[in-house]
């Protein structure tokens, strides 16, 4: 606040002489380019005899002063649009333009590297828009010519990240990357195996964190083909659930709870977990659980600010500290579940035609599918790290050639359940297609949406061999 208010009143002080001068030498009788030149001249000295009254010799003094203020005051902005030049020219920078909390989050991880961007256009290497989606693309649009060759990874919520066709453009979620982290490093398989693949996982608070955190827990959460994992939610889900109406085909339920968290104490004390998705007055609902809850455990998306360190219980929350993970280079640039999802592509397409698998070709097979292709093969990708946590806690190397035929065939048979989540949740219905194709993407209908049993020979050898594949995948 105080700095805001010295930038506010610089201006006006530096201005101050100027105006004190020009009305006492008015008043004196100069004329008016006569007063103006003077009273210019006092900010370089130039004006040294007396002044014919106070408000000109006032202004005598206080101009040198000015000068003196105004020349220190810019010393910082010199100093850092050099360093900022310094870095461009050293390669490998990036401009962060966005609000202050996520920017700084960046550009402390980003180190020598990162320039802060205000409110002009500063030349870098690559950029990154961390504001509101309507902001960071008009940024993107104004500045479209400095920035046609350049990489820009802009932060957005409603447009999938592979949807994009221009190569310098990169769209990216960091609610959506930190929902994969989280399923992925907290993975339920022994406390599902533990209660007979029957779970109850409660979300207090929704959101965009909510809507992420949802649809990868569908998609990530397979562990047994006859499990069934209810996810109530103290949080706004109408919208998540009206969007998705094949949502219930999944085998497992979303449960939408108007009443506040205290009133069902019991179901937060038995679900299997508890995880705290709320930001807005974090503290005050983690010490109100704490006092309220018995359980030892309590899973919280850490809003930030060190806060909750300072609770009495703390030792029972399980903090996941999702900005400072989700905002890493490492997701924003280079996307992991994209990589091993085009290596994956590739090793198919390699497969199919006996060609050789080079990062040309990955490159031009993975600009040939479409969005939905794509997120396909990123959930597929996603599924995988899964499944291979479910074969070290069984004790099984990740192998396909040691294998058992019965086990490749329960984890063939997850991946169908998978995929079939995977088009559920693009609301695909079953059956089969008027043209007799296996699926009919315009109205939304798939002849592979049945069990795992009810598939055809061919397309369970397809699973099987899919599971070999991405076994193989390292």
């Amino acid at each position: 606040m105080p700095n805001q208010i010295l930038r506010r009143l610089k201006y006006p002080l530096l201005c101050l002489p100027l105006i004190l001068g020009l009305i006492g030498l008015l008043t004196a009788g100069e004329s008016f380019g006569n007063s103006l030149y003077s009273a210019l001249s006092m900010y370089l000295l130039q004006y040294q005899s007396a002044g014919p009254n106070f408000l000109t010799n006032l202004a005598r003094w206080t101009a040198p002063l000015a000068t003196i203020l105004g020349l220190l005051s810019s010393i910082p902005s010199v100093c850092e649009r050099f360093h900022n030049f310094t870095r461009w020219r050293a390669g490998k920078s990036v401009a962060v333009y966005g609000p202050e909390p996520e920017k700084t989050l960046l550009l402390a991880q980003l180190g020598r590297r990162g320039i802060a961007g205000k409110s002009g256009f500063v030349r870098a290497g690559r950029y990154v828009l961390l504001g509101g989606e309507t902001e960071n693309f008009l940024f993107w649009a104004e500045h479209h010519r400095q920035l046609e060759f350049v990489p820009v990874y802009l932060r957005c919520h409603c447009l999938p990240s592979q949807s994009v066709s221009d190569p310098m453009l990169r769209l990216f979620c960091p609610e959506e990357t930190a929902a994969r982290l989280f399923w992925s490093e907290r993975c339920l398989y022994e406390l599902s195996s533990g209660c007979g693949h029957r779970m109850r996982i409660v979300l207090l608070g929704f959101g965009r964190l909510g809507e992420e955190l949802l649809n990868f827990a569908v998609l990530d959460n397979i562990f047994s083909p006859e499990q069934h994992i209810e996810y109530h939610v103290f949080g706004g889900c109408s919208a998540f659930t009206g969007a998705r109406p094949q949502l219930g085909e999944t085998g497992d339920s979303v449960i939408a709870h108007s009443e506040p968290w205290y009133d069902s104490l019991p179901l937060l004390e038995e679900a299997q977990a508890v995880i705290v998705l709320e930001q807005e007055n974090q503290l005050e609902l983690l010490k109100n659980l704490l006092l309220a809850l018995r359980r030892q455990e309590i899973d919280v998306f850490d809003a930030g600010g060190g806060e909750c360190e300072l609770l009495s219980g703390r030792e029972r929350l399980r903090l996941f500290a999702w900005r400072e993970r989700a905002f890493s280079p490492k997701y924003i640039f280079s996307d992991v579940m994209t990589e091993r999802a085009k290596r994956i592509n590739a090793r198919f397409a390699a497969l199919r035609s006996k060609t050789a698998e080079t990062p040309e070709s990955m490159k031009e097979q993975w600009q040939e599918l479409d969005t939905f292709a794509r997120y396909a093969l990123i959930s597929q990708a996603d599924y995988h790290d899964i499944r291979l946590k479910m074969l070290a806690v069984i004790g099984k190397p990740p192998d396909p050639s040691v294998l058992s035929p019965e086990l490749l065939d329960q984890l063939a048979q997850l991946e169908h359940l998978r995929l079939c989540r995977y088009y559920y949740l693009n609301n695909y219905r079953p059956g089969v297609p008027e043209n007799g194709s296996r699926e009919d993407p315009l109205h939304r209908v798939s002849a592979l949406l049945v069990s795992y049993d009810a598939l055809p020979d061919e397309e369970k050898d397809l699973r099987r061999e899919t599971v070999r594949v991405l076994l193989g995948i390292k």
